[in-house]
């Protein structure tokens, strides 16, 4: 929405500069992917320049965020994963992450926030992995919903979006941002399908004719949500707490910390001339900090406690799994991966289309494409030797090329 001029010029300075990333940061290092939905600071923030694919937007979004700048995730359901050099501890009775976001009062735009911790030690972040957020709106939302775009012929459109509730609607384009609102590194996709947590609407128009609108806040638990600083510290109401956790089935979870956050934009509201609710996204910050501010130091005494953790592990070694069977349709939760070494070739046969991407040892994405059902390969033959996570719709493989 409408609200990001407020703070455009310090964001796009902070962008430029080169992120402080080093060994043991509280700030995420990492941003393994950047998928937005539609919206009107998409390929602006961060700028997409022809020919950039999703691994180079994904270096983007990292290199914004994690030096103060910011990425908008568009639409409902937009996302960003980003991960840590080391585990975000779950500490007793205090909130262990911190999220920057673009909230000012009156302006809420709340991002549903998932935590994962590395259960087979993959380097990566599993579908089986995630465990949400119960923020304050849990029980007021929309659960297994599921948005889908269209893309438009015509980049000036509008772009139509339904949902499995029978309800449709548009992102509409406006006279501020005259750029393309599909993710142009997507083109080739003819739709955008986007499921998690639908949070109830926030934005309402207290003029009665369309000219302003209050989006108001929610309580606790959701990125974006309110503003960075209380009394010249970080708001704590910015802040998540671990144990805020739940799994599929809604049951309360002790996890031991989390390597990987997910968040997505949670509301799917169009609110008049401000155009739809966009979650921005800043830094993501382990919150036990001995120091806080423009540059926070980790606090290194606060540990995982081994008994929460082999706790964790013991009830969840098979990752976050419902003990409702789901009803879906045919889809790639079967596909296995193989690596044909002689030709340095991932082979899968897929019963549906998805999404393929290749990562390097340390969370870099290297490829990412669409493919179609059927037969399909990954050609890994111009790489280097190493250590590589192809990930093809939530499985993943470790390669090691020598």
């Amino acid at each position: 929405m409408e609200k990001i001029y407020l703070s455009v010029v310090f964001a796009a300075a902070m962008a430029a500069a080169t992120p402080a990333i080093n060994a043991e940061s509280p700030v995420h290092n990492k941003v393994f992917e950047y998928t937005p939905a539609p919206g009107q600071f998409i390929n602006t923030l961060p700028e997409w320049i022809e020919g950039e694919d999703a691994a180079d937007m994904a270096a983007k979004a990292l290199e914004a965020t994690a030096s103060g700048g910011m990425i908008s995730l568009g639409g409902y359901g937009g996302y960003v994963v980003v991960g840590f050099d080391h585990t975000v501890v779950n500490a007793e009775d205090v909130r262990d992450i911190y999220v920057e976001g673009n909230a000012f009062a009156g302006s809420s735009e709340p991002g549903v926030v998932l935590v994962a911790y590395d259960i087979n030690g993959n380097d990566m972040p599993d579908d089986n992995e995630w465990f949400e957020i119960r923020g304050s709106e849990y029980d007021y939302s929309k659960h297994n919903y599921v948005c889908t775009y269209y893309r438009p012929a015509d980049d000036n459109a509008d772009i139509r979006w339904t949902d499995n509730y029978g309800n449709e609607g548009y992102v509409y384009k406006n006279q501020f941002h005259a750029q393309p609102y599909w993710p142009q590194w997507l083109a080739d996709r003819e739709t955008l399908v986007f499921s998690g947590t639908r949070l109830p609407d926030n934005g309402e128009d207290q003029s009665g004719n369309g000219t302003y609108y209050v989006l108001s806040e929610f309580d606790y638990g959701y990125a974006d949500n309110v503003p960075n600083n209380a009394s010249g510290a970080w708001n704590e109401d910015a802040k998540i707490d671990i144990d805020w956790a739940v799994d599929l089935n809604g049951n309360a979870v002790k996890m031991p910390g989390v390597d990987f956050v997910k968040i997505y934009t949670g509301v799917n509201q169009t609110n008049g001339w401000l155009g739809e609710n966009s979650t921005e996204v800043c830094r993501v910050i382990d919150a036990h900090v001995t120091q806080e501010g423009s540059n926070p130091v980790l606090d290194e005494s606060v540990t995982v406690d081994q008994a929460v953790l082999d706790a964790f592990l013991a009830e969840y070694a098979d990752g976050n799994i419902s003990s409702v069977e789901a009803v879906t349709a045919v889809g790639n939760d079967n596909l296995r991966l193989y690596f044909d070494a002689a030709t340095g070739c991932i082979n899968f046969n897929a019963p549906v289309a998805g999404v393929a991407m290749v990562f390097n040892q340390n969370g870099v994405m290297l490829y990412s494409g669409s493919f179609l059902p059927g037969e399909n390969h990954i050609d890994l033959g111009g790489y280097p030797a190493g250590l590589y996570l192809v990930r093809v719709d939530g499985r993943t493989m470790k390669i090691l090329k020598k």
